[in-house]
């Protein structure tokens, strides 16, 4: 197998692993969200709160799960993320660009997010923005999987985001800094949008 044979072949797993995941989030999202939505007093209000909230949630875990989990360097789960920062540059580059590595790590991000969720609104009675917050999480998750797919093979970036290539670039020069990929919310609030002179991990 040529080179360019290799890269194709690649680009076209990666792409159907971001295809598989994004119908795995549309599922966990719209589902809960749509039973919720019935079964407890749904107000448009409420549910663009838990949009926004469940925005913010996913940028929050994002950023833990990428800095804390992913970069440890003992940790099993950051295996294919480890390959990710490895193969950067190589014909096999893309079949490691998706970020989550299947449907069934989609389904469980969304179980172990929705226990404290369930939680909170259990101890609250916020039940209405539960839908919203399943949306949010949905649509958080897809666009940081389409954004760090177009990031990492050149594609057009949507108004507003083309910096962020050149800042989820960096942290492939400098990985234990910049763990948001193109919201850095937590980046900022957490001091880690700098960049480090350290490449170790933290």
């Amino acid at each position: 197998m040529t080179t360019l044979e290799a890269c194709e072949t690649a680009i076209g797993h990666g792409r159907t692993k971001k295809r598989n995941n994004a119908v795995a989030a549309l599922f966990c999202g719209t589902l809960p969200a749509l039973l919720l939505g019935f079964h407890s007093s749904f107000t448009w209000e409420g549910f663009l709160l838990g949009l926004l909230f469940g925005a913010i949630w996913g940028n929050a875990f994002e950023y833990a799960y990428h800095r804390w989990l992913l970069h440890h360097p003992r940790n099993p789960l950051g295996t294919g993320h480890r390959e990710h920062h490895a193969q950067i540059g190589t014909p096999e580059a893309p079949e490691h660009v998706v970020l989550a590595s299947s449907p069934q790590n989609v389904f469980l991000l969304f179980a172990v997010n929705s226990i404290p969720a369930l939680l909170i609104c259990l101890l609250t009675g916020f039940w209405g923005i539960l839908s919203g917050v399943y949306i949010g999480w949905m649509v958080y998750l897809i666009l940081t999987e389409e954004i760090h797919w177009r990031i990492h093979m050149n594609g057009r970036l949507p108004a507003g985001l083309q910096f962020a290539r050149a800042y989820h670039l960096s942290h492939h020069d400098v990985p234990n800094s910049r763990y948001n990929v193109f919201l850095p919310l937590c980046d900022f609030l957490m001091g880690s949008n700098q960049l480090r002179n350290s490449r170790a991990s933290s």
